[in-house]
């Protein structure tokens, strides 16, 4: 059973968005209904059931390379911005972790794109190698290139500052794997599973909504969310000013993430019922990191 940080349990009408210094906790309380819709979309559920064309996958597929490129390089540049920091000053244990994350993440970046390749041409689906025109850019697509290129140009802050550039990674990793890690319990197939009947050969269902929803990938964030809410707990050490501070630099940044996700999902009509992302039946709660169906 996987460790998860204290404090990620979270009661949405508890009203509880203030937890003392947790500031994943914080950001997963606010914004509730978009977080929903950035996790629970019929583009999902459809993957999840095999029923998106080839040439639909193949055009998100595309964009969703785009932001991986754009993802991998913002992992880079913190990379050496942090190698920077602690060649002029001691290392700390916080920066040590997260050195050794953002080389892992430059690395499964890289992978990450090799298995976009790799499945395309298994499954032989016409995804673009090169550089998108704008004309077929997802609105989510377009909303992460503003946001890489924005952290990209800030100039660090003396008070934390790998601050924006790790809340970025960790939100856009986090809504990610929630939004997989839902997709997959959408699979209607039971057991022996097959996937010759699937729109798209079964690249979806067979490589790539396991690959975006196990345990190694879950491993992967809450490595780097305890790495962010510890670091953040030490440098604020009880300060309310000091946490008054973290909160305003990082909201932003979690509501335009779960903005950018909503629109990098293709609008495709619903093929099965799913729950709505208004909220309605749902337990309004994330507990264990984990939003509840």
């Amino acid at each position: 059973m996987p460790f998860h940080h204290p404090g990620t349990y979270v009661h949405h009408h508890a009203g509880l968005t203030n937890v003392p210094w947790v500031l994943t906790t914080h950001l997963l309380s606010i914004n509730y209904e978009q977080l929903l819709r950035a996790t629970r979309h019929p583009f999902l559920s459809r993957a999840a059931n095999g029923t998106l064309p080839k040439s639909l996958v193949a055009s998100w597929l595309a964009n969703d390379l785009m932001y991986l490129e754009g993802y991998t390089k913002l992992n880079s540049d913190l990379l050496n911005q942090v190698r920077l920091k602690t060649q002029a000053s001691v290392e700390s244990d916080i920066e040590t972790r997260l050195l050794a994350w953002l080389e892992a993440g430059v690395q499964n970046g890289k992978r990450e794109i090799n298995l976009f390749h790799e499945v395309a041409e298994i499954y032989q689906i016409d995804v673009s190698t090169s550089a998108l025109p704008e004309h077929l850019k997802l609105e989510g697509l377009r909303r992460y290139e503003v946001l890489f290129a924005n952290a990209a140009a800030q100039q660090p802050n003396a008070f934390i500052p790998w601050l924006e550039g790790v809340t970025l990674l960790w939100a856009t990793e986090k809504v990610y794997y929630e939004a997989w890690r839902w997709a997959r319990r959408q699979d209607a197939q039971s057991s022996p599973r097959t996937f010759e009947n699937d729109e798209d050969g079964g690249a979806m269902r067979r490589e790539f909504i396991p690959n975006w929803s196990n345990r190694d990938f879950l491993v992967f964030i809450e490595q780097l969310e305890r790495i962010l809410n510890e670091g953040v707990s030490q440098a604020v050490n009880k300060d309310e000013a000091r946490w008054a501070e973290v909160k305003a630099r990082t909201q932003a940044i979690w509501t335009t993430v779960l903005d950018a996700e909503v629109a990098f999902w293709p609008d495709v009509p619903e093929t099965t019922s799913q729950p709505k992302a208004t909220g309605d039946g749902v337990k309004g709660e994330v507990q264990n990191g984990h939003i509840l169906a």
